[in-house]
């Protein structure tokens, strides 16, 4: 199936499976919050790619997170082009805390050409998708901060 991925501001057209292969998951917690979230890891160019790309559920305290190696700028954002649900992303610095959080809904649009991109404003290291309402349901917002769990 031919997509196109989306790099800061540019669209680079590829192909991507249909299927996800077997994805690697860690369990994270957040400050003071009392959930444990299963997320699935993307850190490869094709899995941030295909991300959450036609998933039509995902459980409470379950998503994804977008692992870098180096910090990627301000203007470098995500985009929902062929993802079915609503999201929140909260975008992480290098000690994983939370430095920005938008909400993310699907674009209807067969052409990704026209899905806007949510770009966070400011530089980061990674980015975890959750369900949409998820870090306003439980009050967690800017410099909460994601760990291991104990």
């Amino acid at each position: 199936m031919k997509k196109a991925l989306m790099l800061g501001a540019l669209l680079i057209p590829m192909t991507l499976p249909m299927a996800s292969a077997a994805t690697q998951t860690v369990e994270l917690c957040i400050d003071e919050h009392p959930h444990r979230l299963q997320l699935e890891i993307a850190d490869t160019f094709e899995s941030r790619a295909r991300g959450l790309m036609t998933r039509e559920n995902l459980a409470e305290h379950a998503g994804m997170w977008f692992k870098y190696t180096s910090e990627r700028p301000a203007n470098a954002g995500f985009w929902m082009y062929n993802t079915l649900i609503p999201l929140d992303i909260a975008y992480l610095d290098s000690d994983m805390k939370i430095v920005s959080i938008i909400t993310m809904e699907p674009c209807p649009s067969i052409d990704p050409n026209r899905c806007p991109a949510y770009r966070p404003g400011v530089p980061y290291y990674g980015a975890i998708e959750l369900n949409k309402g998820y870090f306003e349901r439980f009050n967690i917002g800017l410099g909460r901060k994601f760990k291991q769990c104990q």
